[in-house]
């Protein structure tokens, strides 16, 4: 079984913030801010905790609201899943992005 969370975002992101959270979560370079309809601004699959992870950044078209997926392609202990969400969490904030909510799609 695996795990599905929704990291929203708090504020706006422009080029430069959008720069920092693709280097500090090492994701892809796509979409454009000047697109009004692009939503994809990054993706990754990489190792997180041991455990192979889908990560995607994405606007929303209509609230403009701005969040991460993350995707886990197996099922973790809640404390390695607590200590994973913490990881992604101090990146984005190292980023100068803060974290708005956290919620489970399980």
């Amino acid at each position: 079984m695996s795990a599905s969370w929704v990291i929203a975002l708090d504020g706006d992101v422009d080029r430069a913030t959008l720069g920092r959270l693709r280097a500090v979560l090492g994701l892809s370079e796509v979409g454009r801010l000047g697109d009004d309809w692009d939503e994809l601004f990054g993706e990754v699959k990489r190792t997180i905790a041991g455990v192979s992870t889908n990560v995607g950044l994405w606007r929303d078209v209509d609230s403009r609201g701005w969040r991460l997926d993350i995707d886990l392609l197996a099922e973790l202990a809640d404390s390695d899943m607590q200590d994973l969400l913490a990881a992604v969490r101090a990146q984005v904030e190292a980023a100068g992005v803060q974290v708005a909510s956290i919620a489970s799609r399980r």
